[in-house]
């Protein structure tokens, strides 16, 4: 069965879609992950950029200024432009939203199917890690990719890439029509993975469903005291409530709210919280899990990955120990107890062989935004 599906998955027999700029991943197994099924959805190809993005050096002509509410634009996955960057974990997941339903900031579980479909096929996307002028991979420097001027312009010492500029070898398949920039170039948020602070407990996503009707992830159709609706979803009654794990919504706000049921009526789902009194704020949401797990344990922050956590958290890339080593590709892991952290994955221009599809910085707040902040569209059906 495993060759089966290698051999799909090389031969994208399933890939690209009526839209060029993603690319359709199919579900799979590993027998690294037991009992998980990756995949089944479709990943957007390049990191995000602003509609009208313009690579030059007196700016890239932004919509969007700044860490500001995106309000209704639309986040873009195209090729050769410059990243949409100063972005925090909030606004990146309403940019992504405003595109319409089943569009969605690429959550964590997404991204870990992209890093174990490298390591299941034995190809290891490299990428813009090196910082120089031309942007080049750390370890092959003859691989190089275009300029960002716009960023350059930024600040002179600053060596990013336009999107999907580089080799086929950046590309997580090694083909024309992969998913780019997945080693470096810019830190990624991913939605459904937030650290607590003190205890270094996980907030998760409530389930690995994929699909835009069962996903734990949406954007309301209505809010109200007590409640969130979105007529996209066919969850089951209390779907995500779990005995052994407090489940929360995280808001358009970025507030986690307790979830006391999840209902069904008139061709829509509702999500009722404990706190009824309370309004969540409007707009793309999260279903999370907190699994009372310390996710620090074991590791040194700024080690690189040798081996990755099981059981509950088994489909999040969640790094277990840190001694080094080839198995996930010497990439780095990072972390910061002193308040609620988002994780950001992949690397910048300048991390050498820490950045990788298996790197994961949990050291910034849902709130950061700088200059290396990026974000990646994906899509449910």
């Amino acid at each position: 069965m495993r060759r089966t599906i290698k051999k799909l998955l090389m031969t994208g027999a399933l890939s690209g879609g009526s839209d060029p700029d993603f690319f359709w991943v199919p579900e799979f197994t590993t027998p690294d992950v037991e009992g998980v099924t990756f995949g089944g959805f479709y990943a957007g190809r390049f990191i995000a950029s602003q509609p009208g993005a313009f690579n030059a050096a007196s700016g890239d002509r932004p919509v969007v200024a700044d860490n500001t509410d995106p309000g209704t634009t639309q986040a873009q996955s195209k090729r050769y432009k410059p990243t949409w960057r100063y972005i925090n974990l909030l606004n990146a997941r309403r940019a992504c939203a405003n595109l319409g339903p089943g569009y969605h900031l690429m959550t964590r579980f997404e991204w870990v199917s992209l890093a174990h479909w490298t390591k299941l096929n034995g190809f290891y996307p490299r990428g813009n890690n090196r910082n120089t002028n031309p942007p080049a991979d750390y370890s092959v420097i003859t691989e190089t990719a275009l300029l960002d001027l716009a960023c350059n312009a930024r600040n002179a010492g600053w060596y990013a890439s336009l999107t999907g500029s580089g080799p086929v070898t950046w590309n997580h398949n090694g083909r024309a029509d992969g998913v780019s920039d997945l080693n470096g170039n810019m830190w990624e948020w991913n939605d459904g993975l937030l650290m607590q602070a003190a205890t270094s407990y996980p907030y998760v996503l409530a389930s690995t469903q994929v699909s835009l009707a069962r996903a734990p992830y949406g954007k309301s159709t209505a809010v109200a005291a007590g409640s969130l609706t979105d007529s996209n979803k066919a969850w089951t009654v209390d779907e995500f409530l779990d005995a052994t794990a407090h489940t929360y919504l995280y808001d358009a706000a970025g507030t986690l709210h307790l979830i006391k049921s999840v209902t069904v009526a008139n061709n829509a789902t509702q999500i009722f919280l404990n706190a009824t009194g309370t309004t969540p704020a409007a707009g793309p949401y999260t279903i999370l899990k907190l699994v009372e797990i310390d996710i620090t344990a074991g590791c040194a922050s700024g080690g690189q990955i040798s081996g990755l956590r099981t059981g509950e958290l088994a489909a999040f890339g969640i790094p277990s120990a840190t001694a080094g080593g080839a198995t996930y590709a010497q990439d780095g892991y990072w972390f910061d107890k002193g308040a609620l952290r988002a994780a950001l994955v992949g690397g910048l221009w300048y991390y050498s062989n820490y950045a990788g599809v298996w790197a994961l910085y949990l050291v910034n707040s849902p709130t950061s935004a700088n200059s290396a902040l990026g974000f990646r569209l994906a899509r449910a059906i």
